[in-house]
Formats: C-alpha cells, sequence, structure tokens
C-alpha cells in the first residue's frame, strides 16, 4: 500500500473489506482517504479497475467478481505453493519444523481455495526460535515487496505464471484448540516446542497433572551442555523412574524435574529428550514461574514418582 505515496504505478486505489472495523487494511485505507467498499460486493462497482490483490481475505471470491479485473486477481500466499495451502500455512510451517518457508504470488481462480498459477515466488529462511506472530509480520513485510515488484512488471509476471505442481501438496487448515493438546509420549521436545511456537498467542499447550489442567507459557527444548546438570537431578532423585542410568539422562515420558540453579521445570518427552518450562499457568489462573509453581504444587507431593504430566 506503500506505493500509493511513492510511486506512479498505481493511479487508483481502493480497498474491500470485511465489515470488522478493526480490520488492519480497512484501518490503512481510512486513515489514507481511500474509498472502503465492505464485503460482498457487486462487481459493477468495481468494474473500472485493472487488477486485484488479496491478503488473508478469507472468503472465497465469485467467478463474477474475479471476471470483472481484465487481468484477474492476485493473492499473496504465506507459504511456497503448493506446500501449506490453506487458512494457516505460516503456523503449520513452523509447527512441522520447515526450515524454509516464503511467499507466493498467485492468480487467484474460483470455486476453490490457493489452485491457481504461480506468478513468483520468494523464499524465506524461518528461524530456529521465531514464533508464528513474528514470521507472519517478516513475511507480510516481504509480501508487500513483492506484490508491488509484481504490479511494476505485471505483463511478464503473469506471462510467466506457472501451474502447481501435483507434488509435494500439503494443507494448513484454521487453527483448533485440539493442536495445543501435548502428549508427552508420542512428541518429542523439538516437536512440543515446534507447536508452541506455531501456536503462541492463539493456542496455549495444554497438560495435565493429577487431575490439575495446567497449560504451558514459556518453553524450549533443552540444549546438549545442560545434560551434566540433568544427570545430577536424576542421581539425586532415587525415587525417580530411570529407564537406564548407564546411558545418557532418560527419564518416562511427562517426567518432572526441577532446577534449583536454572530455576525451570524439565520434563521428560519422546526420544530421549527433555523440554524446559519457566512459565506455567493452572486452569483459568495466571501463570506462575517454574519456582511458584514448584513451591506452590509439586514441592506438596512427596513422593516425585508421582511427579509425572500428562
Amino acid at each position: 500500500m506503500k506505493c500509493k505515496r511513492t510511486t506512479k504505478t498505481v493511479s487508483k486505489l481502493e480497498v474491500v473489506s470485511s465489515k470488522w472495523h478493526l480490520n488492519p487494511v480497512r484501518l490503512f485505507g481510512q486513515k489514507e482517504g481511500l474509498v472502503i467498499h465492505e464485503w460482498p460486493i457487486d462487481p459493477h462497482v468495481i468494474s473500472d479497475f485493472d487488477i486485484g490483490v488479496v491478503a488473508s481475505f478469507g472468503h472465497l471470491i465469485p467467478k463474477q467478481v474475479i471476471d470483472s479485473f481484465p487481468l484477474g486477481l492476485l493473492n499473496v500466499h504465506g507459504s511456497l505453493l503448493p506446500r501449506w495451502r490453506g487458512a494457516s500455512p505460516v503456523n503449520y510451517a513452523i509447527m512441522h519444523g520447515d526450515e524454509i518457508t516464503g511467499i507466493s504470488i498467485m492468480r487467484i481462480q474460483p470455486y476453490e481455495f490457493d489452485l491457481g498459477e504461480v506468478v513468483t515466488k520468494r523464499e524465506v529462511q524461518i528461524h530456529p526460535m521465531e514464533t508464528a506472530p513474528q514470521l507472519r509480520q517478516r513475511l507480510s513485510e516481504i509480501g508487500g515487496e513483492e506484490i508491488i515488484s509484481c504490479i511494476r512488471k505485471l505483463p511478464m509476471c503473469l506471462m510467466n505464471a506457472k501451474p502447481q505442481p501435483h507434488d509435494g501438496v500439503t494443507y494448513a487448515p484454521k487453527i483448533t484448540s485440539d493442536l495445543g493438546v501435548i502428549e508427552f509420549d508420542k512428541m518429542s521436545a523439538k516437536c512440543i516446542y515446534n507447536k508452541f511456537r506455531a501456536l503462541y498467542g492463539i493456542v496455549p499447550l495444554m497438560i495435565s497433572w493429577m487431575g490439575l489442567r495446567l497449560s504451558l507459557h514459556d518453553v524450549s527444548a533443552l540444549d546438549d551442555n545442560l545434560d551434566t546438570e540433568l544427570q545430577g537431578l536424576i542421581g539425586i532423585t532415587s525415587s525417580l523412574p530411570i529407564k537406564d542410568s548407564s546411558q545418557s539422562a532418560s527419564v518416562i515420558p511427562g517426567q518432572v524435574l526441577y532446577s534449583r540453579k536454572g530455576k525451570y521445570l524439565i520434563i521428560g518427552c519422546r526420544e530421549n529428550s527433555f523440554l524446559i518450562v519457566r512459565r506455567i499457568a493452572p486452569h483459568r489462573k495466571r501463570p506462575l514461574s517454574a519456582v511458584e509453581f514448584y513451591n506452590g504444587y509439586l514441592s506438596k507431593e512427596q513422593d516425585k514418582a508421582l511427579w509425572i504430566f500428562s
């Protein structure tokens, strides 16, 4: 949208938005004095435009509306299509441990989402500790750059548009609360940490302990250089169900240790991996630090063999 102030590329610009009054695109348009149309829209209202641009719109656009634009509609999608078609590409890329994602500019076709020809792509590396909101912000900025670049050389971009391949198709449906359910015997620490980053600010990671529902609010996968401390914790906690004391530190999935030195909880996960938890919240209560949770809950259970989350 910055092109309105910085270039002659766009001579006329109007906005179609949902009725939600806090829609960021709607707010920007109002601030800039643009004409705002509410969805759904009469195709005749937009009959004098060359091309339309769509980003995170969430509505299937009728063929009659698409055909109102002589050059069609371009969609800015937050993945490298055909990987992660759907409503939540950023979240699923992080959740599945992708190291590379990107932006795809595609031509919208009627009747189905995210199946049109790809006009251009740009790869982006996913940082190991990046959350979905952080990555989405980066992609939104890159997507803005790419769509302006595409419009500036539109004939060439449209001429080079390619159908999406049939191989490598994956789907990213809407995020639901059940994605936050954690099963320590089925998920590695890295898998859980990826879920935390992917669902950050949307769905909390949910576990339970002795009938108490808990949510995890600050987690990370255990760094290898902490293994010595972990061995020590297991060594001084003889009541823990240790899987194999002759090998590297190992407890059963869901087993909880408390690090006084680090002031965090350590939870055993699948594949002999360990999750660090620094903040945890009992159901419908404020998040507690690991120290507060240890003092208020764990320390009151003397039998450490019962320190098992599920």
